[in-house]
């Protein structure tokens, strides 16, 4: 019992110190990823849909790329 205690008191402790750190949201990440100078040099889609629309009407490939809400 004892020990069961602690573990869900560290836990606890763990998440609420994890939380604090990554204390952006997902939109803000991914808002601050898009504004990389990288991807300034071509014109870019985050919507799949529309991708696929533009790839059927011009005859080329989607290139997809893909990335961890934690990435730099």
């Amino acid at each position: 019992m004892r020990f069961t205690k602690h573990a869900v008191l560290a836990s606890a402790l763990v998440a609420a110190i994890g939380s604090a750190a990554f204390g952006q949201s997902l939109e803000e990440k991914r808002d601050k990823k898009l504004a990389s100078e990288f991807l300034k040099k071509a014109a870019w889609t985050t919507d799949f849909d529309k991708a696929l629309e533009e790839s059927k009407k011009t005859g080329k490939p989607i290139f997809g790329y893909f990335s961890r809400s934690y990435s730099p």
